[in-house]
């Protein structure tokens, strides 16, 4: 059409309002897009009910027998002695495993707050999240490696918790603590 005088000259915020709206829009989207795929930092683990161990009074009986024994053991056939030499070694609690305890117990902050715990305790590598997907009803430490065995109840210990449990398919922690 053609322009004339009685036509009002167009805007010009009418060419530069789509950029504007872009340059706010995206940067939003990217934001809630972020915080959201942060707070959903799950594991997904199927606990199976394969072999479980859990603390009991009887494990502190276990420990000395090898100790006592071992002396005898050396001096008569030393072929005994790498079996008490392996259980002192995986009682020995590593303080540079990795290790994630997730929260299952809808008290935010919790996780956190045990984390910290474990870092005073001398465990560097602790991380914190929350328990997305794992059915288990007690607060429970998972280990997979049998060497984690002796660092798994030591963190129990610390943490006030009686389920220690060795679990495959962990993944990248060395140690994962549900809270319950």
């Amino acid at each position: 059409m053609p322009v004339g005088m009685h036509r009002p000259k167009p805007s010009k915020w009418k060419n530069v309002w789509p950029f504007l709206a872009i340059l706010v829009i995206v940067p939003a989207l990217g934001w809630a897009a972020a915080t959201a795929l942060s707070r959903q930092q799950t594991v997904t683990v199927t606990p199976t009910p394969a072999p479980v161990s859990t603390i009991t009074a009887a494990t502190p009986e276990q420990s000395p027998a090898p100790t006592t024994a071992a002396p005898s053991n050396e001096a008569s056939d030393p072929t005994p002695s790498p079996s008490p030499s392996t259980t002192p070694a995986s009682s020995v609690p590593d303080h540079g495993a990795v290790i994630q305890v997730l929260n299952g117990t809808g008290t935010q902050g919790y996780a956190s707050a045990q984390a910290g715990i474990l870092n005073q305790a001398g465990y560097a590598g602790t991380s914190a999240a929350n328990a997305d997907g794992w059915a288990t009803q007690t607060s429970t430490v998972y280990y997979e490696d049998p060497s984690m065995e002796g660092t798994a109840k030591d963190i129990a210990s610390t943490l006030g918790i009686d389920n220690v449990r060795q679990e495959s398919g962990l993944g990248n922690p060395d140690i994962v603590v549900v809270l319950r």
